[in-house]
């Protein structure tokens, strides 16, 4: 959320302190204080500030104060001698494009003053007539070149660098090796697309790699000759290392050249290195890779398609035999972050070039990608992907180590059976297979969801035709449990039946080991025991049950502290 422009008001106020700071301690992003000198050099510094002001999100500069004196009486000076309508018309008639502002005076004991407010520009970059480009960058106005505008926008999705004309490239330079290649991934995933009927030129037009007969940037990184690739995109680089150990490589692949090429190479290079765990179940058969292939080229593609190319640095894939790294240099954009980045609406730094991937079949626009990412791990039993961000770079972790034999075998029986599972189901499942119970909170950081939504999801799975959640407790104390039969398959009979009423006689039993084991026991760690979950309900079932066992004696000054031990001559 941009900051607030201080108002007259906010602004009177925040001159009382001068009396203990310098007004320069009180600037901010959005607030300058300068000293008056005369009307004409106050005005040019004036055009200077408006720059630099609207080149990020607004602020107000006061005229008549000096930022470096303590105290109001030496530090405000006011203002002499100056027509605000010159001030208006110079600030316009010297900013490019023309900037409008509001010039006021604002009385003081002291004298007047001048205030500058600045809106934000709708259409940066602005400079002076002069020629001068600042950006307000914390307390401080910036260089700021119309180059390095468009560098920032490109960065931010804003314009799409790939749809640019690739400087000095014709069709020349393009390699009909990849002409072919293009045909055959589109006959492999569109093998209806009317594309396929058209010429090498009426292809590359259509898909959008040559734009009235000269070759875009995306066009050159899809089908430009590997040499003239390099020669045009200097930061263009993918780099796979293969780890057998922590410290020890034993193999490297560098790519500098089109990327479906790279792709290709970097699909089996992966595979070769991919070792697979068979899963049986009845009398069919489940192949488990490590690394599920959609996964890993989803992951590959989105860094290719993503990654900011104006950034310096090399699209990494780190794989070991227990994780693999998809890191790509550009944050996420958009409003796209690594706790939302399930649901949220895709957007694309290189629109042309994601839509020529699009065409092609590799990939959707839609979001499905990034689901198709989590869903082959989910379903194998693996551990979820971990998306990490800053705003210079996204990685990607996809996990191997262990895979949930019971989970994996559940969701592949019915999926044999013609039932599906999204990625917030398999989210939720994944968890209730280590965890005992899920509560609205927890499930809408685990699915990337509102509590709102995923309760519905939650009350869904509940009343199916074959639930596989239950539903315990009352308002606030809602917890979600596997259903019986779900739990008998993913966590055992026993280890489900512990919370059933039937059991309850053994309660006392149970509890008297866990306090002979442990020392102690109090409520939360006995709903623990029977999986009973947080609901008000259970918290008082468990308090009149601990309290009513002879063998146990209660301590703590308060319910919160309260704890359970053996008395005396019972252990």
């Amino acid at each position: 959320m941009p900051p607030i422009i201080p108002s007259p008001e906010t602004i009177l106020s925040l001159l009382y302190m001068i009396n203990e700071a310098t007004a320069d301690q009180l600037e901010s992003e959005v607030l300058d204080f300068k000293r008056w000198v005369d009307a004409k050099k106050s005005l040019h510094e004036a055009v200077q500030m408006a720059v630099c002001f609207a080149n990020a999100n607004g602020g107000v500069v006061v005229f008549g104060v000096k930022d470096d004196i303590r105290g109001r009486s030496k530090a405000i000076s006011g203002c002499e001698r100056y027509d605000l309508d010159v001030w208006r018309r110079g600030i316009y008639e010297r900013t490019m494009p023309n900037l409008t502002v509001d010039v006021s005076e604002l009385s003081v004991p002291e004298g007047n003053l001048i205030l500058v407010r600045i809106p934000k520009g709708p259409t940066p970059p602005y400079g002076t007539s002069a020629g001068l480009y600042q950006v307000r960058v914390g307390k401080n106005c910036m260089p700021y070149s119309p180059e390095d505008f468009q560098r920032k926008q490109i960065g931010m999705g804003a314009l799409d660098w790939s749809a640019a004309l690739a400087d000095g490239v014709g069709i020349e330079d393009l390699d009909p090796t990849e002409f072919a290649r293009l045909r055959n991934v589109l006959r492999a995933n569109r093998a209806e697309s009317s594309l396929l009927a058209l010429d090498d030129r009426e292809l590359l037009a259509a898909l959008g790699v040559t734009r009235n007969g000269r070759v875009t940037r995306a066009g050159l990184l899809i089908a430009g000759r590997e040499d003239v690739v390099r020669r045009n995109i200097t930061g263009h680089e993918v780099i796979y290392l293969h780890h057998i150990s922590p410290i020890d490589l034993d193999f490297r692949l560098d790519q500098k050249g089109p990327l479906l090429q790279i792709l290709e190479k970097l699909t089996d290079a992966i595979n070769i290195r991919n070792p697979f765990k068979t899963l049986k179940t009845g009398l069919f058969h489940v192949d488990i890779p490590a690394f599920p292939e959609p996964t890993f080229r989803e992951a590959i593609l989105n860094a290719l398609i993503h990654r900011d190319y104006l950034e310096s640095g090399s699209v990494y894939i780190r794989h070991t035999d227990r994780e693999m790294t998809i890191s790509s240099p550009g944050g996420f954009i958009g409003g796209i972050t690594a706790e939302n980045v399930l649901h949220a609406e895709p957007k694309a730094r290189n629109r042309l070039l994601a839509e020529m991937f699009q065409k092609l079949g590799l990939v959707e626009r839609a979001g499905i990608g990034r689901r198709r990412i989590f869903i082959p791990p989910l379903a194998y039993g693996k551990r979820a992907p971990l998306y990490e961000a800053d705003a210079h770079t996204v990685k990607l972790t996809l996990f191997d180590g262990i895979f949930d034999r019971e989970l994996a075998t559940y969701i592949a029986t019915r999926e044999r059976k013609g039932e599906t599972f999204d990625v917030v189901e398999l989210l939720l499942l994944s968890y209730l297979r280590e965890h005992a119970d899920i509560d609205v909170t927890t499930a809408a950081k685990i699915s990337q969801l509102s509590e709102t939504r995923v309760k519905d999801r939650l009350d869904q799975f509940c009343h199916r035709t074959t639930p596989w959640l239950e539903r315990r407790g009352k308002k606030s104390g809602v917890t979600y449990h596997l259903s019986a039969s779900v739990a008998a398959e993913l966590v055992g009979k026993g280890v489900y039946s512990r919370s059933k009423a039937i059991d309850k006689v053994q309660w006392p039993a149970l509890i008297r080991q866990y306090v002979e084991q442990n020392g102690s026991i109090n409520n939360s760690e006995c709903r623990d025991l029977f999986l009973l979950g947080n609901s008000r309900s259970a918290q008082s079932t468990v308090s009149k049950l601990l309290a009513g066992l002879d063998f146990l004696e209660a301590y703590g000054t308060s319910p919160k502290s309260r704890r359970y031990r053996l008395r005396n001559g019972m252990s």
